[in-house]
């Protein structure tokens, strides 16, 4: 047994799953509980500790699904590297099937057999030991090597393998958005030109076939925001990732570029609600990266941004007077940074029929029953918010129903 936990300090590969806490503690109190040193509020404690940790981080207190997530989403040496080069180590693949073995093992000791093992070390304590929390390791089975390596270059690793959407902060660090927006093509009513041409261009991105960058231009309300993400729920299934920036955070996409670049993933880099000002430092350096920029962009990401502008710059009276010398350069550098998307969608406000028209298929969604009454509630609704757009036909609806 001692030789068994002193092998465990040789995994390597998958340090980051004997190093999670859980983990940690697991090994902690087996170790404890199977040495030859009698102590048992030390073994009650540590079976507690470990417990405690694992009931708040796995809700089916299934040891063996946790470890299998930890596993098929770890960043180490082969999930990084998937390529040939790696599956052509013959020695690296060894050590990894050797510790998954190690792993595996560590696993077998279940709820059952640490039962058995703590009254054969407390004879006198088996009415307590009858009433220990306990946990489970339902479906155990050996760690599939190949099937692991191909997990990694199909989902990628780390967070990118449990999440789909993500933030890129201001100190360069991506963060995981736990709880996403659920919407999806069904809910968004009209811009059906709209909803077709960006669906076309990310399936073709997932299909490894030129895309272009999109740029969607309009009037607050009418979707812009709500059609790109919704189309992470649309192609949930092809594994499509999202990392939104803010505008300013435009100035980093390098960093972020390199840190995407190797992953076997496809990423919408979503910048929402940009623009610049006409002296923006950050101006000239946005272009060069999207377009005139050395350094290439990954194949695996798109930028998708949304705007209310149609050029992204707050132009000036003076600019359009055309005060500077060279009007028409002038002109031409801010209309250029929107030049540098292959794609503009436009999102115009909604005309009174096009309106009501979407308040009634979702008030048709809502069971809601569409009826004169109903429609000049709406248009009252509309004039007091002083524009008609999707966002304000569900406005509408929701305080209807509400009201009911």
């Amino acid at each position: 047994m001692k030789n068994f936990f002193t092998s465990l300090l040789l995994i390597s590969v998958f340090r980051n799953i004997l190093n999670n806490p859980v983990m940690r503690a697991y090994i902690e109190f087996l170790n404890s509980l199977c040495s030859d040193i009698k102590n048992v509020e030390k073994d009650l404690k540590l079976y507690s500790d470990f417990i405690s940790l694992f009931y708040d981080n796995q809700s089916n207190q299934n040891l063996y699904e946790f470890v299998y997530k930890l596993i098929y989403t770890d960043e180490n040496i082969i999930s990084k590297g998937c390529s040939d080069c790696i599956k052509e180590n013959e020695q690296l693949l060894s050590t990894a099937k050797f510790e998954l073995s190690l792993i595996y093992n560590l696993l077998s000791y279940d709820y059952s057999k640490i039962k058995e093992i703590f009254k054969n070390k407390y004879p006198d304590m088996h009415e307590l030991i009858e009433h220990f929390p306990s946990f489970n390791v339902c479906g155990l089975k050996e760690f599939n090597l190949n099937e692991i390596i191909s997990s990694y270059s199909k989902n990628g690793y780390g967070l990118f393998a449990c999440y789909s959407a993500f933030k890129f902060l201001d100190n360069k660090e991506i963060k995981p958005v736990e709880y996403f927006d659920n919407l999806t093509f069904s809910d968004l009513k009209n811009y059906e030109y709209q909803k077709n041409v960006i669906k076309h261009n990310t399936i073709a991105f997932l299909e490894n076939k030129p895309a272009n960058n999109i740029l969607l231009y309009g009037d607050r309300g009418c979707g812009k925001s709500s059609t790109v993400k919704a189309l992470i729920n649309e192609f949930s299934d092809y594994n499509l990732k999202m990392i939104q920036v803010s505008g300013q955070g435009f100035i980093n996409l390098p960093e972020l570029y390199e840190k995407l670049r190797t992953l076997p993933l496809k990423f919408i880099i979503f910048a929402d609600d940009i623009s610049f000002d006409e002296n923006d430092k950050d101006f000239s350096s946005v272009k060069a990266i999207l377009e005139g920029s050395i350094s290439a962009a990954p194949s695996n990401t798109l930028i998708y941004a949304t705007t209310n502008r149609m050029h992204l710059v707050k132009e000036s009276f003076s600019a359009r007077e055309g005060n500077e010398v060279h009007y028409n350069d002038t002109i031409d550098e801010l209309v250029s940074l929107s030049d540098r998307f292959g794609i503009m969608l436009t999102f115009s406000s909604l005309t009174k029929p096009e309106y009501l028209d979407i308040v009634k298929q979702i008030a048709n969604d809502c069971c809601v029953l569409v009826n004169d009454e109903l429609l000049n509630k709406a248009m009252s609704f509309s004039l007091q918010k002083g524009i008609m757009t999707p966002r304000v036909a569900r406005q509408f609806v929701n305080d209807y129903i509400s009201n009911l």
